[in-house]
């Protein structure tokens, strides 16, 4: 397996069963069902508002929102040698990324922000490069818990290290919109490898940057 197929799966991988269809395939036959779910839920298909609908549905879901299905979608990371040594500097790199995926539960969105830390060891991943792994693993079906080690371990197979940690704050539409409906409601989730974990002092500077990039934002 190369490199790049094995970040791109992780060792906690999405429930992805392999399709011979074409994208052309996918958005017609989605298109299908979703004008049969409306049909069975009442709705008048020949209203003008409507009647484009199912395909505006079927290629959302198959060119945007889960697009992170495809192992052909991952994106190519570039690397930069650190201008420091790593004996004069070895902090923690953070970087913030906002994201909406699906929950897989109910297939409506959870929207958040996640913040990657690692450890440079000599290389750093240019900044919009995380923030495309992080959408990448978010445009598929997900768990919030998932979501969060997957883009760790992917982080990790890329560095070549384990000093890798990944905190995500998120608002579930599917808790918004029924059950309790409660607007006010957010889940956080972090996963934590190596340093992160093994070393409290790591932990304690990886959650002071976040807490200092909080504070930053409120002020303007």
């Amino acid at each position: 397996m190369t490199k790049r197929l094995k970040a791109a799966t992780t060792r906690f991988p999405t429930p992805i069963v392999p399709s011979d269809l074409s994208e052309e395939a996918k958005i017609e036959a989605i298109a299908r069902h979703f004008k049969e779910i409306m049909r069975v839920l009442g709705l008048d298909l020949s209203d003008p508002s409507l009647q484009q609908t199912p395909e505006r549905v079927a290629k959302m879901y198959v060119q945007e929102v889960f697009q992170g299905l495809s192992l052909e979608a991952f994106p190519e990371i570039s690397f930069f040698k650190e201008e420091m040594s790593k004996s004069e500097y070895q902090g923690v790199v953070v970087t913030k990324c906002g994201f909406t995926s699906f929950c897989e539960h109910h297939f409506v969105p959870m929207i958040g922000t996640a913040y990657v830390g690692y450890l440079p060891h000599g290389q750093v991943i240019g900044l919009s490069k995380i923030s495309r792994i992080v959408r990448y693993f978010a445009a598929r079906p997900q768990l919030q818990e998932r979501l969060s080690a997957q883009i760790a371990d992917c982080l990790a197979t890329l560095l070549g290290h384990d000093d890798v940690a990944v905190s995500i704050y998120a608002q579930h539409t599917c808790v918004i919109a029924r059950g309790t409906k409660d607007e006010s409601g957010f889940t956080t989730t972090s996963y934590s490898r190596g340093a992160f974990l093994e070393q409290p002092e790591m932990k304690r500077e990886f959650y002071t940057l976040i807490d200092q990039m909080v504070e930053q934002e409120k002020k303007g």
